[in-house]
């Protein structure tokens, strides 16, 4: 799938951000590996900080790298306003080839990242290569359970859009890929589910700028092809859900896999 991320920039955090059970159990497996010592931490494809900033807070040192300037652009701005900026430092750069330096690391994170890399073990290579020994390497994933109206819901989207010949490929690599590739560099290992909780908006909610919202994640879609696709869809949506305060509901459930290095 290709992304526009500095398109998403601005409306990432809204649609992405971790909730604050979650924000809490993860900053509980982070003071875990800490153990009351100040870390400092790596994070490849930082975006808009959302899983590295609440590190700063707490006086972790955080670099983060991405290649959106747009991306890091809002990180550091989020950074400023919780006063966090001499906590973190930002680069642009390929989470494949990061010019830091080695071993010099305590944690190193990636969230939400690898099925962007074609070469994403390579990205392991770097965590490998970056954080010290007596570390550790934390992948952390979102995977989502949808009910039945959402379903319904993304499955209509889903064929509309690819009547355009659009094609949504299967998210890869999987949790077993990635383990794997994991315990070839760190044979100790462990996943952990840190936190789960529901999401959902009503009809009316989800139609509101749904095409403006969407269109980032379909820039190879042509603009006739998205507005008749989009339109189309808010025509069977208005159909199929005449009760516009039906719930679009689902679960997330926050999963840490964990190296130790």
């Amino acid at each position: 799938m290709l992304l526009n991320f500095d398109a998403l920039a601005s409306q990432f955090d809204s649609q992405r951000g971790l909730p604050q059970p979650a924000l809490a159990a993860w900053m509980k497996a982070v003071n875990g590996i800490a153990s009351g010592v100040r870390l400092n931490v790596v994070e490849p494809g930082i975006g808009t900080g959302r899983i590295a900033l609440p590190l700063a807070m707490v006086g972790h040192a955080v670099t983060g790298a991405d290649i959106s300037a747009a991306m890091l652009a809002t990180c550091a701005e989020s950074a400023a306003a919780l006063g966090v900026g001499e906590h973190l430092t930002l680069i642009q750069a390929d989470a494949v080839y990061l010019p830091l330096p080695d071993q010099w690391f305590d944690l190193g994170v990636i969230a939400q990242l690898l099925y962007l890399v074609p070469d994403w073990p390579a990205v392991l290579d770097e965590l490998a290569r970056l954080v010290k020994p007596g570390g550790h390497v934390v992948h952390l994933t979102e995977p989502t359970r949808e009910g039945a109206n959402l379903r319904r819901w993304s499955g209509a989207w889903r064929e509309m859009i690819e009547s355009t010949g659009y094609r949504h490929t299967a998210l890869s690599p999987t949790d077993a890929e990635v383990r794997a590739e994991f315990q070839r560099r760190w044979p100790d290992v462990e996943v952990q589910e840190l936190a789960s909780w529901e999401f959902g908006q009503s009809v009316s909610q989800a139609m509101d700028s749904y095409a403006g919202r969407l269109r980032p994640l379909y820039m190879s879609v042509s603009d006739d092809d998205w507005r008749k696709t989009s339109d189309r869809f808010l025509q069977w949506a208005s159909m199929e859900f005449p009760d516009k305060e039906a719930r679009l509901e689902g679960t997330v459930t926050l999963t840490a896999m964990i190296a130790a290095v």
